[in-house]
């Protein structure tokens, strides 16, 4: 499932320039103190040994500005109404932020206090062996490796030629772990509509202290639909749970 939450209020939403962290707080707090929150929270589904929280969300879409504080330090100022997406295949976790964001009567982003105006429940597209797709938070994909003792990070960009079988094999253990089956005849292919790197598209995001390398933009894909729907729920590439890899279908 899929929901958009909007927001109003009578203030601008101030955050740091690297907010992910908020708005992942935000939806951990509205699961509550279930046994499922604390699972998810804490665990998540293991698959050897990479945990996935499956789930993902978008960027905060609002008309905003950038700010820089006394110390120096960048800010966005977001004017409300302000909205994001939260995606899943677990309706459970869907279900419980639904539920619970209804009760509220303030919901606190960071300790500013705003409204909830409306909730929606986004309606599924035609999922087809061929889609173009815009990132709505940024698409995420690396490796990790060793120069003699020491591990560094290897973040790939879509024009990598390991870019696409690499999100292949990420998009197979979700299969796996979301429905208990290998999945038959997959495939999975994403195309940049340039033939040169973009690199407007690259973002550094900040999450709490770990600096993360995506990239947004328009794509095409090629998959088997199956793969595209579970994408579409759980997001594209690595770190889900931490906004990055949501995207929606525009043709």
């Amino acid at each position: 499932m899929r929901i958009t939450l909007e927001f109003v209020g009578g203030k601008n939403l101030v955050l740091p320039i690297h907010y992910n962290y908020v708005v992942q707080g935000f939806l951990y707090d509205l699961m509550g103190d279930s046994d499922f929150a604390a699972f998810l929270h804490n665990e998540g589904f293991q698959y050897e040994k990479r945990k996935f929280k499956l789930f993902t969300f978008s960027r905060i879409e609002g008309e905003f500005k950038i700010l820089t504080d006394s110390k120096g330090q960048k800010k966005i100022s977001i004017k409300p109404p302000f909205k994001f997406t939260v995606a899943s295949p677990l309706d459970e976790f869907i279900f419980d932020i639904s539920k619970n964001v209804l009760k509220k009567e303030y919901c606190h982003f960071n300790g500013q206090k705003f409204i909830l105006n409306s909730l929606n429940i986004d309606n599924p597209p035609v999922f087809k062996n061929k889609a173009r797709i815009k990132f709505i938070s940024p698409v995420v994909m690396y490796t990790t490796l060793k120069d003699g003792d020491i591990k560094y990070t290897y973040y790939y960009s879509p024009w990598d030629e390991k870019f696409s079988p690499l999100l292949l094999n990420n998009l197979l253990k979700k299969y796996e772990l979301v429905y208990n089956v290998k999945a038959k005849d997959p495939y999975f292919k994403l195309y940049p509509l340039s033939e040169k790197e973009d690199r407007r598209y690259s973002k550094m995001i900040k999450y709490k202290n770990v600096y993360v390398k995506g990239w947004m933009g328009i794509y095409d894909v090629e998959s088997s639909p199956e793969l595209l729907e579970l994408a579409y729920y759980t997001g594209l590439g690595a770190k889900n749970s931490q906004g990055f890899g949501c995207f929606e279908i525009i043709e």
